[in-house]
């Protein structure tokens, strides 16, 4: 058996061996941060470094759970002095994460023992780039699934990112606006601030919607508060003109619930179009690229508002002004033109009067003259009428005395007395001058009148003839 030693020598022992093997020795560690304490009077951190049986993507801080002694795999503690709080610091700047518990890093160590105090390690560095690339592996990662399950909503157009979101019509004037954002949050309070304070004295119908904005374990409650702005829609029976999704101050690490698969998949899907304003100057999260706009800050999107509304005010001014200068000019226009039909009008009424001066005058010089003309002219009608009678009525007389004389002459030719004198007789019963025998009978008492002389006779017979004293 050895003799024995106090502890002290074993412990000097022990740091004498390991600053042996490790003295002068850097190496590069991937591990996570627990128990985390910062002391900032005088710069320095404390830590320990663990691995686990399954360690999570190395991208973003984990949900909060206990590490049992199954669970773990390694662990030590660990320091930064004050060489190493300013590579944290600078890595802090970088990164925009918070260097503290559930963040897994990358960091350059050294193996130091105290015989007090034991074994640790030293941070000496930090890679910012491990946790950058870590984390836009994740986000890569969100959007592929985004764009995997949710094709409706959430697609890629010329190797951009697009969503159902930034298609939405946004309104002219934004009035009715629904806010997500936790309820004491100097972003809400700013951006409140900025919309009631307006100097045109615009007015707005706020409907806030309060949840939890950062912290990833919160991501589930954020995305169903944004789902429910549809139905709260649906219960008021008016649309929201925007939904503002805001958050102000806070850690960077806070940013990561808005790359979380569910946050970005309720702004995608969001009926009404959405604005961020989540506080952070650098990078853009999945919210970002899927909401309809995004600002840098709750104050940009309060801005953003008063000026679309700015703008729309001052395009129906321009419109009004427009309207009333080209009134004006229609105006002038028509003035001139009633102008031109009243003097045109005057000219050609005066110029119409004139005309029908002028032809009344000479009407009643023509209806003046016209009697006389119309006598003279009726007088010579008259007067060859006159001619034209006495001529035509001589002449008529003439014809008529010949044609008279000529009658006479056949009446005188187609007389009793001329036909009698010719041999021919007439005969005359009870008075009366028969035109044939018809009525004449044998004994019937008959006057014969031949020229100059009356015969009465008795018939004694009758008989039918063959006209032979006639066949001449």
């Amino acid at each position: 058996m050895m003799a024995p030693m106090r502890l002290s020598e074993l412990n000097e022992l022990i740091r004498l061996t390991l600053q042996e093997s490790f003295a002068w020795q850097r190496f590069w560690v991937v591990a996570e941060i627990t128990n985390h304490t910062y002391y900032g009077h005088k710069g320095f951190h404390y830590f320990d470094l663990v691995e686990t049986e399954e360690p999570v993507a190395p991208t973003t801080r984990m949900p909060r759970k206990s590490k049992t002694a199954n669970s773990l795999t390694a662990k030590i503690a660990g320091v930064a002095w004050r060489e190493g709080a300013i590579r944290i610091r600078a890595f802090e700047q970088e990164t925009g994460q918070v260097f503290g518990n559930e963040l897994q890093v990358l960091i350059e160590v050294s193996v130091d023992y105290h015989p007090v105090y034991g074994l640790k390690l030293t941070l000496l560095d930090i890679d910012s780039r491990f946790t950058l690339g870590q984390l836009e592996q994740k986000k890569q990662a969100t959007i592929q699934r985004l764009l995997l399950e949710c094709p409706d909503f959430v697609w890629e157009q010329e190797g951009l990112l697009q969503s159902a979101n930034k298609e939405l019509y946004l309104p002219p004037v934004i009035q009715r606006i629904a806010v997500v954002s936790s309820k004491n949050a100097a972003g809400y309070e700013d951006f409140l601030h900025s919309l009631d304070t307006n100097s045109f004295g615009y007015k707005f119908e706020i409907h806030p919607f309060y949840a939890t904005v950062q912290g990833e374990q919160h991501a589930l409650e954020l995305a169903a508060t944004i789902s429910a702005i549809e139905t709260r829609a649906l219960e008021l029976e008016q649309d929201f003109d925007a939904v503002i999704l805001i958050r102000g101050g806070g850690a960077a690490t806070d940013l990561l619930i808005f790359d979380q698969f569910e946050v970005a998949e309720a702004i995608a899907a969001c009926p009404f179009p959405v604005f961020t304003g989540i506080g952070h100057q650098k990078n853009e999260t999945i919210a970002d690229l899927l909401a309809h706009t995004a600002f840098k800050t709750p104050t940009k999107v309060a801005e953003f508002i008063i000026e679309r509304n700015r703008g729309f005010e001052t395009g129906l001014f321009t419109t009004l002004h427009q309207v009333q200068l080209l009134s004006r000019q229609l105006l002038a226009e028509h003035f001139s033109f009633l102008d031109r039909v009243r003097f045109s009008l005057s000219y050609r009424t005066q110029e119409l009067l004139n005309q029908e001066k002028q032809q009344i005058r000479e009407m009643n010089a023509l209806v003046r003259r016209q009697p006389l003309r119309l006598l003279s002219n009726q007088q010579l009608l008259l007067q060859e009428v006159k001619t034209s009678l006495q001529v035509n009525t001589t002449g008529y007389i003439r014809t008529r005395e010949k044609d008279l004389a000529h009658l006479l002459r056949l009446f005188r030719m187609s007389s009793p007395e001329k036909l009698l004198a010719r041999g021919f007789a007439l005969v005359v019963k009870d008075g009366k001058v028969q035109a044939n025998a018809t009525d004449i009978h044998p004994e019937d008492k008959i006057q014969i009148l031949i020229a100059g002389t009356q015969l009465d006779a008795a018939v004694k017979h009758k008989k039918e003839y063959d006209g032979d004293p006639f066949n001449l």
